[in-house]
């Protein structure tokens, strides 16, 4: 990984001697390395110089993490937005198999306090955010999430709960201290949800709730047009 890194700094290539120096390796070593990660396809040693490069499949990890990471830095600016507007905490999850993740959040003093980004949560029963994703999801995906998770067949008020959420495009609950308002981001029109955009509110302070429903959709409509519009980098092509 360190000599990955090195080679994915400018000027993106690195000679023999420099990585030798960079990674403080000897020559017989760093050949060792060199070799396993270019017939990997992790380093690509280019024959035009003789200088390393990271290789194809580095790209293709890279391209990978980048359209995830970049969601976080296009929705960040939204979401930190609509949190000091309603002066509650905000987020967008996302979606991602058995799990969902925090692509933004913002959090301000004296208020909730979402989950880490990024990390996965299979609370999916009693969190608002998990529920309102798993109504866009297949049937049988829903039901093998209660049942692999939870080892419970879906209540059939969730079934309805689920219906709620499709129809209305919003959840509003309250779970104990918190009242969330929860919105879909549909990115394309296409009607597959896997990105939601919430705000937590402690019910101990002050809520509004047409003012937040009003901004929720306001910023809702921002991130899904961010979201959408992400570019993707054309990935360099192997040598054969």
């Amino acid at each position: 990984m360190r000599l990955i890194e090195h080679l994915a700094e400018y000027p993106y290539e690195r000679s023999f001697s420099d990585l030798a120096e960079a990674m403080e390796l000897s020559g017989a070593s760093l050949t060792r390395l060199l070799k396993m990660l270019v017939e990997e396809n992790w380093v690509r040693h280019r024959q035009s110089n003789g200088n390393y490069t990271v290789g194809y499949r580095t790209l293709r990890l890279g391209e990978a993490l980048r359209s995830f990471g970049l969601q976080s830095a296009q929705v960040q600016g939204t979401v930190a937005n609509l949190a000091y507007q309603t002066g509650h905490s905000a987020c967008i999850a996302s979606y991602h198999g058995d799990c969902f993740v925090l692509l933004a959040k913002t959090e301000l003093h004296n208020c909730y306090h979402f989950i880490d980004v990024f990390a996965p949560n299979t609370d999916w029963i009693q969190n608002g955010m998990g529920q309102f994703l798993l109504a866009h999801q297949p049937e049988a995906v829903v039901e093998r999430v209660y049942r692999e998770i939870f080892g419970i067949s879906v209540p059939e008020e969730h079934w309805r709960e689920f219906e709620k959420i499709r129809e209305t495009g919003l959840l509003v609950r309250n779970d104990g201290d918190v009242t969330r308002f929860v919105m879909e981001l549909d990115l394309e029109g296409t009607g597959k949800i896997r990105n939601v955009i919430s705000v937590a509110a402690l019910n101990g302070h002050q809520i509004n709730q047409t003012e937040i429903l009003s901004k929720l959709e306001y910023a809702a409509n921002r991130a899904a047009a961010g979201l959408a519009s992400r570019p993707f980098a054309p990935l360099e092509k192997p040598e054969t």
